[in-house]
Parts: structure tokens; C-alpha cells; sequence
């Protein structure tokens, strides 16, 4: 059991409403409905139904209310010690990771409220992704940056060691279909407007995006550790980019409530060792 799903619930049961209780909390409205239904599902019982154009608690919920003093006293009395991490990983740090026991990799939204809804709902404990978030329930740390880098097949008919400026703007390109701060990758680590490149195909996947590239003649781009790790059996050749971009950078995301607690703790010095390859972290 978990304090958030209780304040969700206190703060939906006190104003009787999920849209004022989603502004009180900075959630959006179905991460708060989300909650709800974990919720539900633990007490196995509905907690409020429709009446009017609002909702009421039912006597469920109501029962429920009256049992919680305070989000604290519920932590103490509820939350035990945790032993397993389901965590996000950006897929260019993915393979590093991977290996380590304990933890439950899935699949990183494309969106960024997803994600934040899906930490405040605790579907995940902990992301690992170039994202970032000013909300004060929620620490950022960044820990790793590589650089970017572009590849294309190593017979590639126009392409040989170097690419051009002139040439990356007149072949045609595969792109993150990601999105951060409602920029593509390539944006988003520019400081300033950049022209925008000829893209052929959209993918989810920096997996996909070079197996695409190692078979055409577009061009992909990615971070260079997951380009040395794949470049050569893809034979693929990696390029520096030819236009000036911040590196790109890693940023671990958990909910505050894990800062000091044991178990969390040590899988992020876990993780942290495996991407940064620093054995000075235990």
C-alpha cells in the first residue's frame, strides 16, 4: 500500500470532485481516476459514484475517511519495506542496465505527463530519462551525459567518413518519434532554432532506427554509447553531427518519498554505477 494513493483519495473525498482534487494535487484528471481505481481494487469496493454532475462517496469510502488521521500515520501503519523497482529507462542506457536484479524495466511513454502521472501513481518508482520536472514532490537528479551522434551504413553511396553540414540537410533522416518539452530530440538539445531536417520515417525505438538505417540510406542519430555498442554487427559508421547541440543528459526521477529509503537507495547507486561505469558507486 502506498501514502499517495490515501492523499488522492483524502483530497478527492474532501472536495467531492476529481478536477478540483487533480489542481490541488498537479495531477491530471485520469492519473487521479488511476488512483482511484488502484485503490478500489485494494479494498475491494467502490469509493464513489456518479450523483448529479458530481460524485459521492459511498459508505466504503466514508469508512475508509474516518480510519485515516493523517497521510503520516498511514505511512506507518501501511507501507512496508520495498524489494522490487519498476523503473523507466531511456532505451540509449537500457542495455546497460538490464542485468541488474530486482528491478522491472518497462516501456517509456512518449509523453511526458505520462510519465509524471504514472510516478505519482506509483505504476513506476523510478525514471531514468532526459526529461526533467519542477515539481517539488518529485527529485531530479542528473547523474550521466553523452554526446549525440548520427550513423549511416557503412556503404552508404554519398556518405563515407565525414558528413557534411550540406549533406545531413540534403539526405533524408529516421527521427525519435519522443517528444521533451514538445521538442524533438534533436531540438531539444539545440540552444538555438535549428533548420529542420528532411525526415522519412518517425520511430518509437533507437533499436529500430538503426536497423532501419543499416538497410537505406537514411540517416539515424542517437546517443554514442548505444552507437558503439551496436554500430559495428549493424555495420553501421558514426558520425559527429555537424551542427552545434548540448549533450545529451540523464536525469533519474522519484517521487520524494523514496529518498532515504534503504532498498531505493541502493538500486539507484546500482543503476548509477552500470550507466556512468563509475566503480567508485557501490
Amino acid at each position: 500500500m502506498d501514502l499517495n494513493l490515501f492523499t488522492t483519495f483524502l483530497s478527492v473525498y474532501k472536495h467531492k470532485s476529481i478536477t478540483l482534487a487533480s489542481e490541488e494535487l498537479d495531477l491530471s484528471q485520469p492519473a487521479v481516476s488511476a488512483a482511484l481505481k488502484r485503490l478500489e481494487l485494494v479494498v475491494g469496493k467502490a469509493l464513489f459514484v456518479r450523483e448529479g454532475r458530481g460524485i459521492v462517496p459511498t459508505g466504503a469510502a466514508v469508512t475508509l475517511a474516518n480510519k485515516i488521521e493523517s497521510p503520516m500515520s498511514v505511512l506507518e501503519t501501511v507501507e512496508g519495506q520495498q524489494e522490487h523497482l519498476n523503473i523507466y529507462c531511456s532505451e540509449a542506457v537500457l542495455f546497460k542496465v538490464a542485468h541488474i536484479d530486482n528491478i522491472t524495466i518497462g516501456e517509456t511513454p512518449l509523453d511526458e505527463e505520462s510519465i509524471i502521472d504514472d510516478l505519482y501513481t506509483q505504476k513506476v518508482d523510478l525514471v531514468i530519462d532526459g526529461m526533467s520536472s519542477k515539481q517539488q514532490s518529485l527529485i531530479v537528479e542528473e547523474f550521466h551525459a553523452e554526446d549525440a551522434v548520427c550513423l549511416t551504413r557503412m556503404d552508404h553511396p554519398r556518405i563515407t567518413e565525414q558528413i557534411s553540414l550540406e549533406q545531413y540537410y540534403q539526405e533524408q533522416h529516421i527521427a525519435l518519434r519522443v517528444r521533451r518539452n514538445k521538442l524533438s530530440t534533436i531540438e531539444f538539445l539545440s540552444d538555438k532554432p535549428i533548420t529542420a531536417r528532411k525526415v522519412k520515417i518517425e520511430t518509437g525505438s533507437i533499436t529500430s532506427m538503426l536497423t532501419i538505417a543499416s538497410r537505406s540510406d537514411f540517416i539515424a542519430s542517437s546517443s554514442r554509447a548505444i552507437a558503439e555498442e551496436f554500430a559495428q554487427d549493424m555495420r553501421l559508421r558514426i558520425h559527429e553531427i555537424p551542427i552545434p547541440l548540448n549533450k545529451i543528459k540523464f536525469n533519474m526521477i522519484y517521487h520524494r518519498r523514496y529518498l532515504n529509503d534503504p532498498f531505493h537507495k541502493a538500486k539507484r547507486e546500482a543503476l548509477r554505477k552500470a550507466i556512468t561505469g563509475d566503480a567508485n558507486l557501490a
